[in-house]
């Protein structure tokens, strides 16, 4: 294989992917437009400087992508988070997938179709893209407001939806289905799958897990990471269930996790890449001949799945007790046609509801619903806030952090400060890359997570940009000196250290730590003073003493320490 015949294409490919994703962020429609549109222009459907082949596969690569970005959602959404959503995910969730398809329905039998048909485009159409919007959220950061919270609980009653709706299909279409398990069957299926993916995510993985960091092995650690994603993902298949659903289960359970933070950093970079892939596969399966010859039935089908969608979601937002503000923006934001449609669309087109043109058709539908998402989104958002007075911030207060103080180490000292701030009822958290350590504080009831602070995805969840403080506990001199000019880049923070000597001390505060100090000095002077005052010394005369000792320490060890470094001269770089 000449891999200069593939240096040439992915060179266009790349570029292409660039400039298209660049264009519509600049324009505010975010990066899924863009691969989209790239994804058109790549595409085996559209003359391109390219050809493009193997879209099925490619399709198959990226819907891993939607996996994981299911997973990591898993990750930050605790068991009884979920089942404070019930009543949401009831009443908004199952109800818009029921009232979506029964008013479908009603409209396929207006235009001369076959009830069951117009019920199967509906229950198709009621699925909304889970990639797109919270692709979309994400980048606005809005995951966490009132109309991101509701929107999360609709989009995973749909996920659940999926299977029954799976299982409907082939009985409207009146179709015998011997393959068909039966309800009970189904049932012990979807039990066992549970129970397998507890056992997985509560047992063996963090049993794996610590093994690969007792032998300091980042490699095992993600292998058994990914071992147990793509069991799960086997399980699901088996059971019937949708594999989107599975990941989040299991991401889920492992929400409690000692391991949460370096989990979501293993995985977050290959979703990164597999969501743009995801997107991109969307566009090149997009076909402009289909699209030409029926613009009006595609219209006129799309126009009404975006205003139906929008004006149920809207109501039963406003049913269930939700404000207009989270009502429209909910509404506007889910009016799309999502992935799963894709596969629902396959199914009803073996079992003769819809044939191959209309599944066609149906596919330029859900595409263009997804590329006008973030356009639906901004509508709705204006209109919150042109005519609704119950206004609410999109996100959190810039200016104020989860955790003011971030302690760097949880040693001895490390655990030491973690206590007084947790006496003092500052709210902090506590990491460190020695599990033992960290399970010690946990033992003690701290704030305590595994993680390398080091790690830019952990500084975010950190919240390092607008914490108050910092406190750094670290025994290794190039460690310590790495974590301390990785914090001096946070301007706000007012950095403390421990230090192991006076030169790592001198070195600290060249670097912008202010608060820095041996513990093993400070310590020594503090049971000499103890020591002073017993053999008669009085507080004033013993405190001067120590004073003076510092100061006359200080002056020696600083002259010596510059010289030392002048010598050196080693600068200490963070990766």
């Amino acid at each position: 294989m000449d891999i200069n015949n593939y240096l040439l294409p992915a060179i266009i490919a790349l570029s292409i992917i660039t400039i298209s994703i660049v264009i519509f962020a600049r324009l505010g429609v975010g990066t899924i437009v863009g691969f989209i549109v790239a994804g058109i222009i790549l595409g085996p459907h559209t003359p391109g400087p390219i050809a493009t082949t193997n879209i099925e596969t490619l399709q198959n690569i990226a819907d891993f992508g939607v996996v994981l970005f299911l997973f990591t959602l898993g990750l930050d959404m605790k068991p009884q988070q979920l089942w404070s959503m019930r009543k949401t995910i009831i009443v908004q969730g199952f109800g818009q997938v029921l009232l979506t398809s029964a008013l479908f329905s009603l409209l396929g039998t207006v235009m001369g179709l076959a009830w069951e048909v117009g019920f199967v485009i509906g229950a198709i159409f009621s699925q909304s893209s889970t990639a797109v919007v919270m692709t979309l959220l994400q980048e606005k950061k809005q995951l966490n407001t009132p109309h991101g919270t509701n929107i999360f609980s609709n989009l995973m009653a749909q996920d659940i939806s999926v299977v029954p709706i799976m299982a409907l299909i082939p009985i409207l279409a009146h179709q015998q289905n011997t393959n068909a398990n039966s309800g009970l069957y189904t049932s012990m299926l979807i039990i066992g799958l549970m129970v397998c993916v507890f056992i997985l995510a509560r047992y063996i993985l963090p049993f794996c897990l610590k093994m690969s960091i007792t032998s300091q092995n980042k490699s095992a650690f993600a292998l058994s990471l990914f071992v147990v994603i793509f069991t799960t993902l086997w399980l699901s298949s088996v059971a019937g269930v949708s594999q989107t659903l599975g990941a989040f289960i299991l991401g889920m359970l492992l929400s409690t996790s000692d391991f949460k933070l370096m989990l979501e950093e293993v995985v977050t970079p290959l979703k990164q890449a597999l969501m743009g892939l995801f997107f991109l596969s969307v566009g090149m399966s997009i076909n402009p001949e289909v699209l030409l010859s029926d613009f009006g039935t595609i219209l006129i089908w799309l126009a009404a799945a975006v205003l139906i969608k929008t004006l149920v979601f809207i109501t039963l937002a406003l049913i269930d007790g939700k404000s207009l503000t989270v009502s429209i923006k909910t509404g506007f934001t889910l009016s799309q046609v999502g992935e799963f449609a894709f596969v629902l669309l396959g199914i009803g087109t073996v079992a003769g509801v819809l044939d191959s043109h209309n599944a066609a058709v149906g596919f330029i539908i859900i595409s263009i619903s997804m590329i006008i998402t973030p356009f639906m989104n901004k509508l709705g958002n204006w209109l919150s806030l042109q005519f609704i007075t119950d206004r609410y911030n999109d996100s959190h207060d810039p200016h104020a952090a989860d955790n003011q103080l971030v302690i760097i180490g949880l040693d001895e000292v490390g655990r030491l400060i973690a206590l007084l701030a947790d006496r003092a009822h500052i709210s902090y958290a506590a990491y460190d890359i020695d599990y033992e350590c960290v399970k010690r504080g946990k033992a003690l009831g701290l704030n305590a997570h595994f993680g390398d602070i080091l790690n830019s995805g952990i500084q975010q969840k950190a919240q390092l940009k607008v914490a108050k403080a910092a406190f750094i506990s670290a025994t290794g001199s190039e460690r310590l000196k790495r974590l301390a000019l990785m914090l001096s880049h946070y301007k706000q923070l007012d950095i403390y250290a421990r230090t192991n000597s006076r030169a790592e001390e001198f070195y600290l505060n060249k670097h912008g730590v202010k608060y820095a100090g041996s513990v093993y000095i400070e310590s020594t002077l503090l049971r000499g003073l103890d020591l002073l005052r017993n053999f008669g010394l009085t507080e004033q005369d013993a405190m001067q003493l120590i004073d003076n000792l510092k100061q006359e320490l200080f002056e020696q060890e600083y002259h010596q320490w510059g010289k030392q470094a002048a010598s050196e001269s080693q600068p200490v770089t963070v990766n």
